[in-house]
C-alpha cells in the first residue's frame, strides 16, 4: 500500500530534529496535523513555522512517558484534526555511556522514553485504530540498535529494545489492519549528534534528508527503512561480522574516556 494516506498523522518529538522536520514536511503537502512535545516553546515555534495553511492542524504539549497525559493529548488533538491515520513516533534522547562514568540513570531515562515512551503513545492511538480497521505505526529506531556501540551502550541497548518490541507488535497488529513500519536513519545532524567525539564512517544527512525518508515510509508503509544507503548496506555488514571482528572494530572506532550528553 503507498500514495496518501487517510485520516490525520500524529507526531510525538515534533519539535526538534528529525520531528520538526517531518512536521514541516507533512505539512507542505497537506496533511492533517497533530503534533506533541514536552518543549512547550519549541512546539510553538513549530506551529508558527507551518502557519495558515489548508490541512488540519492541532498540538499539545505532552511527555511520551507519561501515559495517562498522552492519551488525553491524542483526544484533544483528534477533536481538532480528526482520528489519527498514522502515529509517527519520533521522540527520543541519547548521551554517550563512556567509561569510567557509567550513568544508568541515563540508561533509564533513554528506556523511559525511546520505548516506553513509544510504547505509551501506541497504547494512546491504537483503540482508535482498531475500532476503525486500520492504522499505521512508525517508529524510529536507529542503526546504533543493530549492534552494540561501545561510546554508546544505553542508546544502543533502548533502540535494539524497541526495534524488537515493534518486530513482536506487529504480527498481531496486522490481523487488526494496522501496519507497522521500524525506521534505521544513519547519522543525522540535530542536538543529540552534534558535537560528539567519535569518528563517524559516513557524513551525516541533514534533518530534512532524513524527513524526506519519512515521508517516503509513511506513505509507502515498508516494513523497514534504512537510511542513507551507506547505512543500509552498513546494517547488514553488522549483523553478518563474527564477533571477533565486530569487537576489534569497535575497540578502535571511539574514545573511551569521558561521557557527553548530546
Amino acid at each position: 500500500m503507498s500514495g496518501r494516506v487517510s485520516g490525520a498523522i500524529l507526531l510525538t518529538g515534533a519539535a526538534h530534529g528529525i520531528g520538526r522536520a517531518t512536521a514541516l514536511a507533512l505539512a507542505s503537502r497537506g496533511y492533517a496535523l497533530g503534533l506533541i512535545d514536552r518543549d512547550a516553546e519549541a512546539l510553538a515555534g513549530v506551529v508558527g513555522e507551518i502557519g495558515e495553511r489548508e490541512g488540519a492542524l492541532s498540538f499539545r504539549v505532552s511527555d511520551v512517558t507519561d501515559l495517562d497525559a498522552m492519551r488525553e493529548a491524542v483526544l484533544g488533538v483528534e477533536s481538532a484534526v480528526g482520528p489519527t491515520g498514522t502515529l509517527v513516533a519520533c521522540a527520543g534522547i541519547g548521551s554517550l555511556t563512556l567509561l569510567p562514568d557509567l550513568d544508568p540513570a541515563a540508561l533509564r531515562a533513554m528506556l523511559d522514553v525511546n520505548v516506553v515512551g513509544v510504547a505509551n503513545a501506541i497504547a494512546a492511538v491504537l483503540p482508535g485504530m482498531i475500532a476503525r480497521g486500520g492504522g499505521h505505526v512508525v517508529g524510529i529506531s536507529s542503526v546504533a540498535g543493530v549492534r552494540g556501540m561501545p561510546w554508546m551502550a544505553s542508546y544502543s541497548a533502548s533502540k535494539a529494545a524497541l526495534t524488537t518490541y515493534l518486530e513482536g507488535l506487529r504480527p498481531a497488529l496486522k490481523r487488526r489492519g494496522v501496519s507497522v513500519t521500524t525506521v534505521y536513519p544513519g547519522f543525522v545532524r540535530t542536538a543529540m549528534t552534534e558535537g560528539t567525539p567519535f569518528r563517524r564512517p559516513v557524513p551525516m544527512l541533514e534533518p530534512e534528508q532524513a524527513a524526506a525518508q519519512l515521508v517516503r515510509a509513511i506513505e509507502r508503509r515498508p516494513r523497514d527503512l534504512a537510511f542513507p544507503m551507506s547505512a543500509a548496506l552498513g546494517m547488514g555488514l553488522l549483523r553478518r561480522l563474527p564477533n571477533r571482528v565486530y569487537d576489534r572494530m569497535m575497540d578502535r572506532a571511539g574514545p573511551r574516556a569521558l561521557t557527553v550528553d548530546f
